[in-house]
């Protein structure tokens, strides 16, 4: 579905236990699923591992093992582009 502030398709639990991979944290924080986890009272901003351009260019690691990744991508204008 379209990002809006009243959209949630992942539970909050599921957010909190997974390492967390957003597109823009801001904007997540306010129309994506971290939204909806921030709101339940079980993530902040500051628990996202990281954005998906700084995994991309290295500067942070993305997979380490078997964990669950959730990547929360609410677009920005270069996917647009």
């Amino acid at each position: 579905g379209s990002d809006q502030p009243t959209k949630n398709e992942i539970p909050p639990d599921v957010m909190k236990n997974a390492k967390v991979v957003t597109d823009i944290t801001a904007q997540c924080s306010r129309v994506g699923e971290l939204r909806s986890a921030i709101a339940a009272g079980v993530m902040k901003e500051t628990d996202v591992h990281a954005e998906l351009g700084q995994v991309i260019c290295g500067a942070v690691r993305g997979r380490t093992g078997t964990e669950l990744i959730v990547m929360d991508l609410t677009g920005t204008g270069a996917q647009d582009a």
